[in-house]
């Protein structure tokens, strides 16, 4: 019998692991016409993608072109904005945009931050106190790395509910999100807004002479040497902005789920603090906020048995490959202990997640205040909704009882 895997149904995005199982046992190449893509689901075929110059990480030029095509400008203006991005291009040009953004994200860098990070954490928190409940994502989740991510980068802290309009608007193409029919309109103008804010912002900051943000170095590089053109330079702010915080909430929040689905998980983490680090990565693994990611074919090539075509669209499915027996011992059962735990959740390869680091200690720091600051949360709804995204994974919203019940 023939699988059938639909992305677009709601029922399949809440709980797309059964399925992932079987495309991994008998259809790891699988061809999907809801997406008009190729679907791959085992771990050595999707880490072999993430490092093969057959996969192609440029997957907006294409876009943009279509749009003109189809006699869509603002969509084809958007395409051409998101080509600019590192994560849409491949080498030679991703090494260049790459290597300007490295020095913000060295583990000293993200080290020297984690003082900052503690001090935003017990804000957000202080404000939820004496209060019932909350939505964690709403509350902490997104405001915590947004505002981080903001530091670095040197734009205002009281812009991020600005940024997070603007994300939401724009995940809805980034991530694929099939509930949106208007998502290339929504997308489009949140973009050309982002972009408009961080040409003020470069304008403002060159006039200033400022030093000491992530923003001053690329501007460096556009006024200095010009290895970065002014498009270049404000893309990728913008996507350091979009990637920054994304997928950190998502893991803030996934994490929350698991440990609060799970309270004998949860018991453990609390008796032992110090598995926190684990515990981060077995979230990472079990419930990846970076659900798949997608390449082109560059040329025809065969995989596992199947002709893959110059131009297709491949998913590679992180999240699926995250759970491959041939890698990891009893894969469905979430374990904060796991070690070793080589999940592919901030992918691999030339485009390995330049933030992971940053992630980590968002998350874990995040996770550990919020426990130990409220012993009796727990989870204040019947049901959850997760974002019908096949590339980013997340609840919505979280709502939370901070208070044991009397």
């Amino acid at each position: 019998m023939s699988i059938e895997f639909d992305p677009t149904r709601p029922e399949v995005m809440a709980d797309p692991y059964p399925i992932y199982q079987r495309l991994r046992a008998e259809d790891p190449v699988h061809w999907c016409p809801p997406l008009r893509g190729w679907v791959v689901t085992r771990y050595d075929d999707v880490r072999m993608a993430q490092r093969d110059a057959r996969f192609s990480a440029d997957r907006a030029t294409p876009f943009a072109d279509q749009r003109a095509r189809d006699e869509q400008p603002d969509a084809a203006r958007m395409g051409h904005l998101l080509a600019k991005w590192v994560v849409f291009n491949d080498p030679p040009r991703h090494t260049v945009l790459r290597r300007l953004m490295l020095d913000a994200f060295t583990p000293r860098a993200i080290e020297a931050l984690r003082g900052r990070i503690t001090e935003i954490v017990d804000d957000l928190l202080r404000s939820a106190d004496g209060r019932p409940d909350i939505d964690l994502i709403g509350d902490f989740a997104y405001p915590l790395p947004a505002t981080v991510i903001a530091h670095i980068l040197g734009v205002p802290d009281q812009d991020i509910d600005r940024f997070r309009a603007w994300s939401d608007d724009l995940a809805t193409v980034v991530g694929v999100s099939f509930a949106v029919p208007d998502r290339y309109q929504r997308g489009a103008r949140a973009l050309a807004e982002l972009n408009q804010y961080f040409h003020e912002i470069v304008a403002e900051r060159r006039a200033r002479g400022d030093k000491g943000a992530l923003v001053d170095a690329l501007i460096n590089a556009h006024d200095e040497d010009g290895s970065l053109s002014s498009e270049e330079l404000v893309g990728n702010c913008v996507v350091l902005l979009f990637a920054g915080h994304e997928t950190t909430t998502n893991l803030i929040g996934n994490g929350m789920v698991l440990l609060l689905e799970r309270p004998d998980q949860l018991k453990k983490l609390r008796a032992n603090p110090d598995l926190m680090s684990t515990a981060v990565e077995e979230i990472l693994r079990y419930e990846s906020p970076a659900h798949a990611v997608m390449r082109l074919a560059a040329e025809d090539f065969e995989l596992r048995g199947k002709q893959i075509k110059k131009g297709d669209r491949t998913f590679l499915m992180l999240a699926a490959a995250n759970r491959d027996p041939d890698h990891f011992e009893d894969p469905e059962r979430f374990d904060i202990t796991r070690d070793p735990n080589r999940h592919l959740s901030f992918g691999y390869g030339l485009h390995f997640c330049i933030g992971a680091q940053l992630a980590r200690v968002e998350g874990e720091i995040a996770l550990r205040r919020l426990l130990e600051r409220f012993p009796s949360i727990a989870l204040n709804a019947d049901h959850l909704e997760w974002d019908l995204s096949l590339v980013l994974r997340g609840v919505h919203a979280l709502p939370l009882s901070l208070k044991a019940a009397a």
